[in-house]
């Protein structure tokens, strides 16, 4: 009886090269990850941060911003091939801006895009203009919502980002702009994975 529980003893024991196999898989598996952790936190694409900052141009109907993109995190450039720019106040488009040449950050560096946006001589409406100059005047922050729209960065879709500049009063920012893919429509996409 003996010898027949001798014979139903464990696989992996009557067959040592199987046991090596699987070893050595199971070796090889996990290197291979640490390895690909290793090389996604050093090379992996991270999505940059955005942030707008803005101030007065010379004329009312120019508005001077600045995008800021940090690509820090990632050795890989961030370029879009066209961009342009919506500046609102209280919910009313004040100017625009177009970027036709895009622009480019080299990686593991802080870009600044420089940006005029203009209101094709329309100006801004007294109503608003008096609103904007009430809370300058009594040193409250004015704040403008503004729309950047790069496309030929990430992938097929557009992405659109929501910023808001401060033209006077505190805080001054910077504040991170939402970052969504846009579909085809011009509708904002549900974010999945928010990287490129």
């Amino acid at each position: 009886m003996a010898e027949d529980d001798d014979d139903h003893g464990n696989c992996l024991d009557r067959r040592p090269c199987l046991r090596y196999f699987l070893l050595a898989t199971f070796i090889a598996t996990l290197l291979s990850l640490i390895a690909y952790g290793q090389w996604n936190s050093m090379y992996g694409y991270r999505k940059p941060d955005f942030w707008v900052k803005g101030r007065r141009g010379g004329s009312g109907a120019r508005l001077q911003l600045t995008l800021r993109v940090d690509n820090e995190a990632t050795r890989r450039a961030f370029c879009a091939g066209r961009a342009s720019a919506a500046v609102s106040y209280a919910g009313v488009q004040l100017a625009h801006a177009d970027l036709p040449g895009g622009f480019c950050v080299p990686g593991q560096a802080v870009g600044s895009v420089p940006i005029v946006a203009t209101s094709d001589g329309v100006g801004i409406p007294g109503e608003l203009y008096e609103r904007m100059e009430s809370q300058r005047r009594r040193r409250e922050r004015v704040s403008l919502e503004v729309e950047v729209r790069m496309e030929d960065c990430c992938g097929r879709l557009p992405v659109t980002l929501w910023c808001t500049a401060v033209l006077h009063g505190q805080p001054e920012g910077p504040f991170l702009c939402p970052f969504a893919y846009m579909a085809k429509g011009g509708e904002p996409r549900p974010c999945l994975s928010c990287g490129c």
